[in-house]
């Protein structure tokens, strides 16, 4: 909140936040009261996830959700995002350098027995 002060360049972003997170919070604050007060009343310190899942259907009507702005608006979903190349270049540049800098060692006495036709089957 000490972002939503006067003068704060961060003011708008943090009204945005706060706003989107406020189903969140109103969720989470309307649920966990009733799951804690079903739990003491069955006496079982942890409701399983279908124990949980009756928990909210049967205190769903007594949500009280904020209606977002913008839900009419979306951003299409992309199987190839804007930052592809980006990473296909980053990934690309970090194997070239790897192979660059490593040096591989053969052990050539080794490599020599196990490639000569003479020794074939003598493994």
């Amino acid at each position: 909140l000490k972002y939503l002060e006067k003068g704060n360049t961060h003011k708008e972003s943090c009204k945005e936040l706060l706003s989107n997170l406020h189903n969140v919070r109103a969720i989470v604050n309307h649920f966990s009261p009733k799951i804690e007060a079903w739990s003491t009343a069955n006496k079982i310190s942890t409701p399983t996830p279908e124990e949980v899942m009756d928990i909210v259907r049967s205190n769903y009507d007594t949500l009280t959700l904020k209606l977002q702005d913008g839900l009419d608006h979306f951003e299409r979903y992309s199987e190839v995002p804007r930052e592809q190349q980006f990473f296909t270049n980053l990934v690309r540049k970090i194997c070239k350098d790897k192979r660059e800098t490593t040096t591989v060692q053969i052990d050539t006495t080794a490599y020599h027995k196990f490639t000569t036709a003479s020794n074939i089957g003598q493994c």
